[in-house]
């Protein structure tokens, strides 16, 4: 079996960020979000103008929420890598507190095998993201705990 193509990878990568992130606030609120991080991001990132969000959230039929055209194909596995830890990273700053404390794990228990293991070749480790959050939270509490009189 083939690997998943780039444009597969980027479109399950950004569903399942949306599916968590939208258990955690409202889907309205993770559509607007996921929306202008993918546009600053863009600045960066130019072959992001290849993916939409689908903001018709208030339609009855309105299709699949991320649509990724082909030319994302094109795009080397490294600069697509970076992109994809931007992205995540980008979602779990955004949402704060609301994306809880295993947001990143729960990216990496939904995604499959072979989707995390060819972004895991793009450079992108989920795991080791997960124990980066961990450690930045555990400073951020030792750093208000000193500050406590």
């Amino acid at each position: 079996m083939s690997p998943p193509e780039k444009s597969e990878i980027i479109k399950n990568v950004l569903k399942t960020l949306i599916s968590i992130s939208s258990r955690k606030t409202d889907f309205p609120y993770t559509i607007m979000t996921i929306e202008d991080l993918m546009k600053h991001l863009e600045t960066k990132y130019k072959f992001l103008k290849h993916i939409r969000i689908n903001n018709n959230f208030y339609k009855e039929d309105s299709g699949d929420v991320v649509t990724v055209m082909s030319g994302i194909n094109t795009i080397s596995p490294v600069q697509l890598g970076q992109a994809i830890h931007s992205i995540i990273d980008s979602m779990h700053r955004s949402l704060g507190d609301n994306a809880g404390h295993f947001f990143i794990k729960e990216i990496r228990n939904t995604l499959s095998d072979d989707h995390l293991n060819v972004i895991k070749e793009m450079g992108v480790d989920l795991g080791l993201m997960q124990l980066e959050s961990e450690i930045t939270r555990l400073h951020r509490e030792i750093r208000e705990i000193k500050k406590e009189p």
